[in-house]
């Protein structure tokens, strides 16, 4: 009996305890989100995961230059591929799951290539800790020059939250273009969603 009560209160006081230690993303934000600006906290989050990540970049592969002296780089020769991340949005369907957030990376090129990839990576802010991943979206890979997207998802919460999207994309390039392959990583801006 002496040890259910000692169980009984342990597990009230934690509850109590945690229940009063998480707050919601909305009441962590407090007044800053009821006037409609980013937390100085949140932006200081999004800050360190980014670290010098753009929102969206363009790489470019040129002809090799030869041991006769640099390739001419004529700018029908030159193949220009890019990489963006999306906003994180609420979910709509089509190919989205309703219901959810969806984070979305693109990589696609003006030129055929033999290789680009692109993956997705979507983080959600916790108040005190940063942002944390919480979803990671498959590879969308092939060759060419079409356009590919890779798209994460995690369940919608009854309350607004910050979110941001992390693109991981990668191309190779023809046989005689420099550089041979560039990965690069892209982040967009924080945005809060709600559903």
């Amino acid at each position: 009996m002496f040890r259910r009560r000692v169980l009984g209160i342990g597990f009230a006081a934690l509850v109590a305890v945690s229940g009063a230690a998480v707050a919601s993303p909305a009441s962590a934000a407090g007044s800053e989100l009821a006037a409609g600006t980013t937390p100085q906290a949140v932006l200081d989050a999004a800050e360190a995961l980014a670290g010098d990540r753009a929102a969206a970049v363009t790489p470019t592969f040129s002809p090799k230059p030869t041991t006769r002296g640099p390739a001419p780089a004529a700018a029908e020769n030159v193949i220009t591929c890019n990489a963006r991340a999306q906003y994180p949005h609420a979910s709509t369907g089509g190919n989205g799951i309703p219901g959810s957030i969806d984070g979305k990376a693109d990589s696609w090129c003006d030129a055929p290539i033999p290789y680009i990839g692109s993956q997705v990576e979507l983080y959600q802010y916790v108040p005190g800790s940063g942002f944390f991943l919480v979803s990671v979206g498959s590879l969308n890979s092939g060759p060419g020059n079409k356009k590919y997207t890779g798209v994460a998802f995690t369940i919608c919460q009854g309350v607004p939250n910050y979110y941001v999207t992390k693109g991981i994309h990668t191309f190779t390039a023809p046989g005689g273009y420099y550089p041979p392959s560039v990965t690069l990583n892209t982040q967009s801006p924080i945005v809060q969603v709600a559903c």
